[in-house]
């Protein structure tokens, strides 16, 4: 058991110097690796580049169609052919040449301006695609944000296990002193080792659990999962925010609040694009051919060439098509209708989460403030404790509790600091000015 421990406290401090030699990742850094190679970003980013090439000009509709065609027939008959004189004659390899060749050019000049509102909504596809990146973005910081403090949370577990390690192994030295000049049991010797080693054990389990939570870190991150690092625990807060501050800004900018009035838009392009149905549509061509046959002697020709330019101008008009066209116009209508209600049921959802969130990240800062003092008093309490049981006034059990009460106070503390720094994430994302 003794060897055990001393192999876990070398095993520790081994760890601790190959961290320091490691790279520091900061939450700062560690966003900007999200950013660029997180799995779910990158596909979310190439959604984005194809509404980007759909909404160009090659795909909006405003440019002619050319089309090139030509070909080659070669026949060859035996004729029997009668006169008008009544005489007859029989013709062998009766052969017939033609080639033909044309290029033609079509343009819908007038479509009811169909072409020009789906134009506009392709655009706006494209915005849509680019919120919903920005929406993807947040959510993966998020994420993050979560990840990396539960990283540094579980780092500083390890390090006050460290310090109980280090407390356990001091008590340890002391019981066996006062044992060695008759101050003490054996017992006591027997528990200060049982202590030292359960937490020795704590120690292994909670640094496997740290390894466990940085790699899911390098995956999020969209690296190897195996990449070394030492996290940052340091968290810096902002300013106090300020709530109507943050309410308003939700409003505005908020991913969902954006995302409802950019449907509304689309909606609205919707209404636009089935009226223009409506309209008549006037197509106009034009066509260069070459047309040349080389016939048998039996034909009125035996050469025949044509070749000229082919101009044409079409209008059409679906006065009636079953009513279709109409649904589609009172569906669209309608449809319109339901975004605006999910514009307001939104920026009524926003106002919810933010009252919550603002309650909740007081709250986080009154416990702060709480724990701190806590972490004060106990480690005050723990250092006289150390005092009285070094001079044998309280006993081992006691030494145990304030060890405990130290080692709680340390870890609610760290906990209570990475819970304010989610809170006041959380109001950021809420007021739409995460990634700013």
């Amino acid at each position: 058991m003794k060897n055990f421990k001393i192999l876990l406290i070398l095993v520790t401090f081994g760890s601790i110097s190959s961290a320091i030699s490691q790279e520091v990742l900061t939450v700062e850094d560690a966003i900007k690796i999200a950013v660029e190679k997180n799995y779910d970003v990158r596909i979310a980013k190439n959604n984005t580049e194809i509404s980007n090439i759909e909404k160009g000009l090659l795909n909006s509709g405003y440019l002619p169609t050319v089309s090139v065609s030509g070909g080659i027939n070669y026949a060859d008959e035996v004729q029997k052919v009668t006169f008008s004189d009544g005489t007859n004659t029989n013709i062998d390899n009766a052969i017939t040449e033609s080639y033909n060749a044309s290029v033609t050019a079509e343009y819908t000049i007038f479509d009811g301006l169909e072409r020009k509102f789906n134009t506009l909504k392709n655009k706006e596809n494209f915005n849509l695609k680019m919120i919903e990146e920005r929406q993807l973005i947040e959510n993966t910081v998020m994420s993050l944000y979560d990840t990396y403090y539960n990283v540094a949370y579980q780092k500083q577990i390890t390090e006050n296990l460290l310090l109980n390690i280090e407390n356990s192994k001091d008590r340890l030295e002391r019981t066996k002193r006062k044992l060695k000049y008759g101050q003490g049991t054996k017992l006591d010797e027997l528990n200060a080792q049982i202590d030292l080693n359960n937490d020795s054990i704590s120690y292994a389990s909670a640094y496997k659990d740290f390894r466990n939570l940085k790699r899911n870190l390098n995956l999020l991150l969209g690296r190897d999962v195996t990449a070394s690092f030492a996290i940052d625990t340091t968290v810096v807060f902002l300013e106090r925010l300020k709530e109507e501050d943050i309410l308003q800004s939700s409003v505005d900018k908020h991913v969902t609040s954006v995302l409802s009035q950019q449907n509304i838009l689309l909606s609205e392009l919707d209404i636009k694009i089935n009226k223009a149905k409506f309209l008549p549509k006037i197509n106009g061509s034009a066509s260069y051919n070459w047309n040349e046959s080389m016939n048998p002697v039996t034909s009125f020709a035996l050469n025949n060439e044509t070749y000229g330019v082919n101009l044409g101008l079409s209008l059409s008009w679906n006065v009636f098509d079953g009513g279709k066209t109409k649904t589609k116009v009172r569906t669209s209508k309608i449809t319109r209708q339901s975004r605006d209600i999910e514009l307001y049921r939104a920026q009524e959802e926003l106002k919810t989460e933010v009252y919550n969130a603002y309650e909740d990240y007081t709250n986080k800062q009154f416990t702060l403030k709480a724990e701190n003092n806590n972490v004060t008093t106990n480690k005050l309490n723990f250092s006289r404790t150390q005092k009285q049981f070094s001079l044998g006034q309280i006993s081992a059990l006691e030494f145990r509790q304030a060890q405990i009460n130290l080692f709680n106070a340390l870890n609610n503390y760290a906990n209570a600091k990475y819970d304010l720094k989610i809170a006041e994430i959380n109001l950021l994302q809420l007021a739409g000015i995460l990634l700013e």
